[in-house]
């Protein structure tokens, strides 16, 4: 059923114009300012505006109102049974679902769904959304018009639904709108796998005994470097939903599934690495790297102690472990991105809350507490110099301030 009018938006020849006369009018500032979408917040509804790129306005769709509904695939069903026409289909843009229909008058009617629940948005109940917001920065990063940091990632676009995949044809929209959603991210995600690849593909070519992904997301590293697999052995964990949905796509779009891979089901909150990694194949006492990207600060601080003592327990001496993590400091919501970027995923992926920190400057005493000896360590700062310098020596961007990036080796 129709709850009310939550949105509204309006084709403008000159979106910084409308933007500044709105700004005048409302009294307000937009909660959203860019290029291709300005987005003021009156009172529970927002009212936006976006370029016209036609040469002239049609009456038919220069307003577009939104309704509020609680089930938009019937609804939508619902409105084309009764004489509507299809305007879009329905689409997922972030953390909302919305379609437009001509009614048969020649109006435009549009409706959407915001996805709030934070139980239904959970890892559990559906493929991770953080790990598909890293596919997306990866595709982005893949086609980057800057070559010095343009990023290797080449499959990552495979993962992406459809309106995703389309929006790819307009990269710099893409970057502007993670960049006001999360000051920072891309740059960050451009930089961590720049990083993580290197170690991966340094392991592989010494030929470690096993090679485990903590958390793989849609890491296309074992497909990427296949042809460098030799004797070792590599398992993906992940949780459910997440690998399942993975390995259907890599099914579908024909990507080989190299016979050293081994795929295994995990929820990291709930279950143990021995619960599952054992059954699975995985050998105590050989040499092995562990690739824990973008998992730390979703875990529990016990799980995060858990999966370090297996790592030293059941490996050789000079094993290593690669991760990220956010640093916490009393001023930490002054560096760059950190407070947009805490109240975005609050906003829009509740059901993936972070629950883990470890103090600023004190990673290698975190370390060397629990039987590791660090081997490289980059700040925010760091990331930027080594991976976000462009050839007249000026910067690509900024990374969000909090994280940072260890590598660390099984002590003796």
């Amino acid at each position: 059923m129709f709850q009310g009018l939550k949105g509204i938006t309006y084709k403008v020849p000159d979106i910084e114009k409308a933007k500044n006369w709105y700004g005048k009018v409302f009294d307000t500032k937009p909660i959203i300012d860019t290029s291709f979408v300005v987005v003021f917040l009156i009172g529970d509804s927002s009212f936006g505006l976006s370029p016209n790129t036609s040469t002239t306005i049609k009456v038919d769709d220069s307003v577009i109102a939104y309704w509020e509904v609680d089930d938009i695939d019937s609804e939508y069903k619902r409105l084309l049974q009764l004489g509507a026409t299809v305007h879009t289909e329905i689409k997922t843009v972030f953390n909302r679902k919305m379609a437009t229909v001509i009614d048969p008058s020649g109006n435009i009617l549009g409706i959407r769904t915001t996805v709030v629940d934070a139980n239904k948005q959970s890892v559990e109940q559906q493929p991770s959304q953080t790990a598909m917001g890293v596919a997306t920065a990866r595709a982005v990063g893949a086609i980057d018009e800057r070559e010095e940091i343009r990023g290797h990632d080449y499959l990552a676009q495979i993962f992406l639904p459809e309106d995703r995949k389309a929006s790819l044809k307009e990269p710099a929209m893409m970057k502007e709108m993670m960049t006001t959603l999360m000051p920072g991210f891309y740059e960050y995600i451009t930089a961590r796998t720049a990083y993580f690849d290197h170690i991966v593909e340094q392991a592989l070519r010494e030929n470690f005994s096993q090679i485990v992904f903590l958390g793989a997301g849609y890491d296309s590293r074992p497909y990427r470097f296949k042809d460098l697999i030799k004797d070792t052995r590599i398992f993906e964990l992940d949780i459910h939903t997440t690998q399942q949905y993975k390995m259907k796509l890599l099914l579908q779009k024909n990507i080989l599934i190299p016979r050293q891979v081994t795929f295994v089901g995990i929820n990291f909150n709930t279950e143990t690495l021995e619960d599952v990694l054992f059954k699975a194949g995985y050998h105590k006492g050989q040499k092995n790297l562990f690739i824990w990207e973008g998992v730390t600060y979703f875990l529990l601080p016990k799980a995060v102690d858990d999966t370090l003592n297996f790592i030293k327990s059941t490996s050789s001496v000079g094993s290593t472990v690669c991760f990220d993590y956010v640093a916490f400091w009393s001023e930490m919501l002054n560096a760059y991105g950190v407070k947009r970027s805490v109240e975005s995923m609050r906003t829009n992926i509740p059901g993936e809350p972070g629950r883990f920190s470890i103090e600023r400057g004190k990673i290698e005493s975190f370390l060397s507490d629990r039987g590791y000896k660090i081997i490289d360590h980059l700040t925010a700062e760091d990331m930027e110099r080594k991976f976000l310098t462009l050839r007249d020596g000026s910067l690509a961007g900024q990374v969000v301030g909090f994280f940072c990036l260890a590598h660390a080796a099984v002590s003796g």
